[in-house]
């Protein structure tokens, strides 16, 4: 008998056990807003009063939204999936909306450094915050060019945050995010042409007309030939005997 009642209390701590995991996939899904970088210089901000940004974000890929005004989106990005998550802002009217399903949000790239280096704290290059040996992988956040003119790149590199200068790594290429490029207008196709009206007809025409004008001109040629020679036609004279009256006597 107590078999038979551990049975439906066993169904339903199983039930309640299944609709506790459900609920709690359920409120851990992912139901943040990700907004889209649509080109090379969309600024990322520390803080909204800042005059320069730490680094242009990458493009054709997406930062999440924490919070938004008239003016800036609180975003977070990362440098990949699973990599610690840093905040800053970016002015709202520069990031766009797609309204696809966004699996991998972030850039995930690594850059290796080319030769012995320094990691410096500012885009301006003035605070070292630890050398960097050769070949060593740092994680890619960005990239600026600072007031010098020098290309620099936002990079972690021991859990710290810094900027190298692009001279001292490897060159590297960025694929833009997988997801479509909705934000493109696509190129409307050119207009036809008008079709050049055919020159054969005219072609054919015109030597009608010269054949018609040189059989012309011999026609008329040879009638010109015709009558001079009728007119230059020495005339002939019927000869008539003569007969002197003294052959017969």
């Amino acid at each position: 008998m107590k078999k038979l009642l551990y049975l439906p209390l066993s169904l339903v701590l199983l039930c309640s056990i299944f609709l506790s995991i459900v609920n709690t996939i359920t409120v851990k899904a992912d139901t943040a807003e990700y907004l889209r970088i649509i080109d090379d210089t969309t600024p990322f901000y520390s803080a909204i009063t800042d005059t320069e940004p730490l680094f242009y974000l990458p493009y054709t890929y997406y930062v999440k939204v924490l919070d938004k005004d008239q003016a800036f989106a609180h975003v977070e990005c990362r440098a990949s999936a699973i990599s610690p998550a840093i905040d800053g802002f970016v002015p709202i009217g520069m990031l766009f909306s797609d309204g696809l399903t966004v699996e991998e949000p972030y850039v995930n790239v690594k850059i290796r450094s080319l030769c012995t280096s320094i990691l410096f704290e500012e885009s301006t290059l003035t605070t070292p915050l630890q050398y960097v040996f050769a070949e060593r992988d740092l994680t890619y956040f960005g990239k600026y060019i600072n007031k010098s003119g020098i290309n620099v790149y936002y990079v972690s590199y021991n859990n710290r945050l810094g900027y190298v200068k692009e001279s001292d790594v490897y060159p590297f290429a960025i694929n833009n995010h997988p997801n479509q490029l909705t934000f493109i207008t696509p190129e409307e196709p050119l207009p036809d042409s008008p079709t050049t009206p055919s020159t054969e007809p005219t072609q054919e025409k015109d030597l009608l007309g010269m054949k018609i004008i040189i059989l012309a001109c011999l026609i008329l040629g040879g009638l010109v030939a015709l009558i001079f020679a009728l007119k230059s036609k020495p005339k002939q004279y019927v000869a008539s005997n003569v007969y002197d009256e003294n052959e017969f006597e």
